[in-house]
């Protein structure tokens, strides 16, 4: 029973450390969905935890944040059909852009993350899309 229950902790303990991934293993188009699940679940404490330093004075206090974006996603409704997503490199920053339309929006949606080469959020845009001809080229972060 001994050898058992030694190796059950093994096997905890080995789950345990395995599931606190690297963030450098993260891919920006990963990174970007999972801090999407966090604004639309409400996980603001989360978010908070990953946000740059500068984007922690923007906000504030995690509180802040939590009344900026869950108004914005309340404002937006569910997320509904086709969703687009990629990733562009904007040194030193990546950006995942995710356009999408909501049940509450007449117009489709960008929700753009700005990322550090370790994760950090160091952007956050939700606005409506522009057409193609009328995007910025550069953004300055």
């Amino acid at each position: 029973m001994d050898a058992h229950r030694s190796a059950l902790l093994l096997i905890v303990l080995a789950v345990a450390c395995s599931s606190g991934a690297d963030r450098s293993d993260s891919s920006p188009m990963k990174e970007g969905r999972r801090y999407t699940a966090w604004l639309y679940g409400s996980e603001y404490q989360k978010l908070w935890e990953r946000f740059s330093p500068e984007m922690q004075q923007t906000f504030g206090t995690v509180t802040d944040l939590a009344s900026f974006a869950s108004r914005a996603v309340k404002n937006l409704g569910a997320e509904q059909g086709k969703i687009d997503e990629k990733v562009q490199d904007a040194e030193p920053y990546r950006v995942y852009s995710r356009s999408a339309s909501f049940d509450r929006s007449r117009h489709r949606m960008l929700i753009e993350w700005s990322l550090a080469k370790d994760g950090a959020v160091t952007g956050l845009v939700v606005r409506p899309e522009l057409p193609d001809s009328t995007r910025a080229e550069g953004r300055s972060q």
